[in-house]
């Protein structure tokens, strides 16, 4: 019964740590603003800077990409707290921006992405005739 279970549990786990997932999971990120710009920062220990997409469409962003478990063969997990397989983050985002000057980078285990502030016209009074 004990091995059964065994390897019930590690096919449990193989499964989370594979690629085909059942689930997408979430990477944290932080959103900042600057006088010029949106920023947003997300985790990305790991992930192939290739793996990554970055979408955006009108005031939503978008993330998505694979982070790859980097151990093959195993047959004993002990303890397995970091997430891989697919994921995709998805954020509204507060002001609008210029679409074709977004620029985004992986560094540093981050993945940053910088999206200018698109500037607002003035208001302007009509004079209705």
């Amino acid at each position: 019964m004990d091995k059964q279970f065994g390897r019930i549990m590690r096919k449990m786990v193989i499964t989370r740590m594979s690629s085909s997932s059942f689930s997408l999971w979430e990477p944290p990120v932080d959103l900042y603003e600057s006088d010029t710009d949106l920023i947003v920062f997300m985790e990305a220990a790991g992930i192939d800077a290739q793996q990554i997409k970055v979408v955006v469409e009108s005031r939503m962003l978008t993330i998505k990409g694979e982070r790859k478990c980097p151990v093959n063969g195993i047959s004993t997990v002990h303890q397995l707290e970091i997430e891989y397989g697919r994921f995709e983050r998805q954020l509204v985002l507060p002001r609008r921006i210029d679409t074709s000057r977004v620029i985004s980078e992986c560094r540093h285990g981050f993945l940053e992405v910088r999206m200018p502030l698109l500037k607002t016209q003035n208001t302007v009074e009509i004079v209705v005739k």
